[in-house]
């Protein structure tokens, strides 16, 4: 099994340089051109030790690593962030807490430590959960005082949107010169909603790219909020105070995706998405939840936020 510190010598930043927020004002931590990979590495639950020596889990937190400046993002211009590769180790842990999570009926405070093991998440005796890593909070910083890490906009951040693995792409309208860019919360496994407030939080490292999207594959609507691609498909996130509100934001930003790359009116364009998109929850556990429509980039005459090429690789679990 390799190990994480023995990968390929490209610009790294450790996750000793964690941040609480996504920061506009903080000292870019390093610079890259657009189209180049670099390494964030990030923290989770386990991070430290004080998860398994204290029950007192509202003390824990993820944060994000970052920033990292792209040099030549201006402010509005639709930036692409590449998922190239992820990295995770072989333990990963889950929380509830009392007052939080997606349940009519509250759950207590309680703790879980897992083993992954070829691939699988060993969630106990003879139940096991395949492992998709994915990458819980990106995004950029955004004018003002940084959100913190735990909170979703237009700037990204806390998506949780488990469709960001390997191989995906953040599309994201930069709020401020060269993006500062911010990454971490990794995930071993997460269903839908993440609905009893955690994934599998897992240490690892995320390799990444930015690149300013050609305005001939950019949507002549521009993009509002985040949009992933992801598994040949087109997500649209939305967020909100609700979840009703989310999705139809998430809504809004594909219909209008759609009829400015079809020319069709807006009744054919909600005709189309009403048969053949998908609206679902994303994370429904945080003071703003998220939500996201998804529909084949098939359905588009020019496949949204495409560059000329890509460079993937398969996910690989690894010690950290």
């Amino acid at each position: 099994m390799e190990n994480i510190q023995t990968l390929p010598t490209v610009p790294r930043i450790g996750y000793e340089n964690a941040s609480p927020s996504f920061d506009a004002n903080a000292r870019p931590l390093l610079t890259v051109n657009q189209g180049e990979h670099f390494w964030l590495d990030a923290r989770s639950l386990l991070t430290g030790g004080l998860f398994e020596e204290t029950g007192e889990y509202e003390k824990l937190s993820i944060p994000v690593t970052g920033p990292v400046a792209v040099r030549g993002v201006s402010p509005g211009d639709a930036i692409r962030v590449d998922v190239h590769e992820i990295r995770i180790a072989n333990r990963g842990a889950m929380v509830t807490l009392p007052g939080r999570g997606g349940f009519t009926r509250g759950l207590g405070r309680a703790g879980h430590v897992v083993e992954i093991v070829e691939d699988q998440v060993v969630f106990s005796d003879g139940i096991t959960i395949p492992v998709r890593p994915m990458v819980g909070k990106i995004g950029v910083a955004p004018v003002g005082a940084g959100p913190n890490s735990s909170t979703v906009g237009i700037h990204g951040g806390n998506m949780d949107c488990k469709d960001v693995t390997a191989g995906a792409a953040v599309v994201i309208s930069a709020q401020v010169a060269e993006a500062m860019l911010y990454a971490g919360d990794l995930h071993a496994a997460q269903g839908d909603g993440e609905c009893s407030l955690t994934a599998v939080e897992v240490e690892g490292s995320v390799r990444l790219s930015c690149t300013v999207v050609p305005r001939e594959t950019s949507p002549d609507s521009g993009i509002k909020r985040p949009v992933v691609l992801s598994g040949g498909s087109v997500i649209t996130m939305g967020d909100g105070e609700t979840l009703d509100e989310a999705a139809r934001l998430a809504l809004d930003d594909m219909l209008e995706m759609l009829q400015a790359d079809r020319k069709w009116s807006r009744e054919r364009t909600a005709m189309l998405l009403s048969a053949a998109a998908d609206v679902s929850v994303s994370q429904l556990v945080n003071a703003r939840v998220s939500a996201k429509v998804t529909l084949a980039s098939r359905y588009f005459s020019v496949e949204p936020f495409s560059l000329d090429a890509s460079d993937t690789m398969n996910v690989q679990v690894s010690d950290v």
